[in-house]
């Protein structure tokens, strides 16, 4: 598996506004989405696609609540979605539906 230093985004910070998405996307690497999360009228933001990130930060850039920041390097398998945490306890993540 590679290892990589990627984005992580806050749950409880994100308030779904998508610009960290926008950004990523028109530049080409295409790596967030935006997944609705119960309870949240907008969603929330996650990685998707770590294989894609380039590490040039431009979404933590962007994010108005400082809810993105770099993790430590970590394992994942592409294409697959990396870990959400919930609880401060990794999870399965979403399938891109």
């Amino acid at each position: 598996m590679p290892v990589a230093i990627l984005p992580d985004i806050s749950e409880q910070h994100c308030i779904g506004c998508a610009l960290c998405v926008e950004i990523c996307t028109a530049l080409g690497p295409d790596v967030l989405r935006v997944k609705p999360v119960e309870g949240w009228k907008r969603g929330k933001a996650f990685v998707f696609y770590p294989e894609r990130c380039i590490s040039d930060g431009a979404c933590i850039g962007v994010c108005p609540t400082k809810a993105i920041f770099w993790m430590r390097p970590m394992d994942y398998t592409p294409g697959q979605p990396i870990p959400l945490k919930k609880n401060a306890i990794f999870t399965k993540g979403w399938e891109e539906g």
